[in-house]
């Protein structure tokens, strides 16, 4: 296995961030670590452990592979209906709150 893209990972975890309207130093505070390690790890320069993906998943209200989607090797195969609704929620995990609702609302009038 090859090694883990933490730039990839760290761009998300801040695209992530910034959606959900916090600062690097709140979820730094929320995660009791200095703000610098936050920036560290969104720039790939610092390797988070698992337990911390799932910390900053948790306080960022996702799961670790809104994080890790693009790392996997196995894909196993899939109809072409599977493929769009993959598609639909990989677009979905960076949508806040609001653009669900309204996502729903369409979804709902169809």
């Amino acid at each position: 296995m090859e090694e883990l893209d933490y730039r990839t990972i760290g761009g998300k975890i801040a695209r992530r961030r910034t959606a959900q309207g916090f600062t690097q130093e709140a979820v730094a505070n929320l995660l009791d670590v200095n703000p610098s390690h936050i920036s560290n790890i969104e720039h790939g320069r610092a390797h988070p452990s698992l337990t911390a993906l799932v910390r900053i998943a948790d306080v960022l209200h996702c799961s670790v592979d809104c994080f890790l989607d693009g790392e996997y090797t196995f894909h196993p195969a899939k109809d072409s209906e599977s493929a769009l609704d993959d598609r639909i929620m990989d677009l979905l995990k960076y949508c806040d709150s609001d653009k669900k609702q309204r996502i729903l609302k369409m979804i709902e009038l169809m």
